[in-house]
């Protein structure tokens, strides 16, 4: 009988079955279990379109999309209806189809938290039972274990001095080697020199690759009228090659060290002038406490010192008390 039913027949069938949320909540709480279904908030069931374009412009459609709001949170859930008597070895390709179009509306529309999407396929296959795996990362063969989820390389746990050794045209543990302590001149002195041979090993390419990481980390720790300086010895790297990365490094590492002794001098100059701003301070204090010593002498009261010597009363009180025990 079923032979003789109309193109889609199935599939209309169920449709207009999950079109009610009597129906969805069924599907998920009592028949799947899900064990978040219990907090569903049923009012906020609702349906939403179904088509979507790809990037490439080709129009997929699911069946039934349900939208609910679980914990100040939007849940979506896929229904997806197989009609056919034969299983869909492509199901986690369509599946994984429906799910992008869906997560890129939401990016479009600026959510700052993607929802969760839940797929359900229902089968109503007679010949053959749904024999294929319901594991969508599976369709990523070997790399599935690794899909979403994300590795952390935190540079300054690494140790970079093993891939040095190789000293191979690799720009990768040279950068990170002095990206752990670009904020320390003192060590990226020392660790120049020290991937000194590194950097005659290089490539042209990544000689210059190398130049620009340079450019945007090395260059804005140098004294401002220092810059020029290093732009000159980069030209000049640029145009000798590798041979020229000895010159490259002893240079830099001079001008991080003149750097160096110039936020000295500075650091000295501002600790002088803090000191005599903190010592014309103490010294006005100084006098108008002298000056609020006699005037409590001469029997003014707290408030008529405190405006002339713009002490606190408190402070005043307190100096009455060990002049006038």
């Amino acid at each position: 009988m079923s032979e003789n039913l109309p193109p889609k027949e199935h599939d209309s069938t169920f449709k207009f079955l999950f079109e009610e949320k009597e129906d969805i909540l069924l599907l998920v709480k009592d028949i799947l279990k899900y064990k978040w279904a219990e907090m569903i908030d049923e009012d906020s069931i609702e349906l939403v379109k179904t088509n979507y374009l790809t990037q490439d412009f080709m129009q997929i459609e699911a069946d039934v999309i349900a939208k609910a709001r679980l914990r100040e949170r939007e849940v979506y859930f896929y229904i997806l209806i197989e009609n056919q008597s034969t299983v869909k070895r492509d199901m986690q390709l369509r599946i994984l189809k429906y799910m992008i179009s869906l997560w890129a509306q939401e990016i479009r529309k600026g959510v700052e938290v993607l929802p969760a999407i839940i797929p359900i396929v229902v089968y109503n296959g007679i010949d053959e039972r749904w024999n294929i795996s319901t594991n969508l990362m599976e369709a990523f063969d070997i790399f599935r274990d690794d899909i979403f989820k994300y590795r952390v390389v935190d540079i300054i746990e690494l140790d970079m001095k093993k891939f040095l050794e190789k000293q191979e045209d690799v720009l990768g543990p040279i950068v990170f080697y002095l990206e752990q302590v670009r904020e320390d001149k003192n060590e990226l002195v020392k660790r120049l020199y020290e991937i000194e041979a590194n950097l005659k090993s290089l490539s042209r390419r990544n000689i210059d690759r190398f130049l620009n990481w340079a450019h945007y980390i090395i260059r804005p720790r140098l004294a401002e009228d220092l810059k020029a300086e290093y732009d000159k010895i980069v030209a000049r790297i640029k145009e000798g090659g590798a041979g020229k990365m000895g010159d490259f490094v002893s240079n830099v590492a001079r001008l991080l060290d003149e750097t160096k002794t110039k936020e000295f001098n500075m650091g000295i100059q501002q600790g002088i002038q803090q000191g005599i701003q903190q010592g014309i301070q103490q010294g006005i204090y100084r006098a108008k406490v002298e000056m609020a010593k006699k005037l409590i002498q001469k029997g003014y009261s707290d408030d008529e010192i405190a405006e002339l010597t713009e002490l606190e009363i408190d402070e005043i009180r307190k100096l009455r008390k060990e002049l006038i025990p």
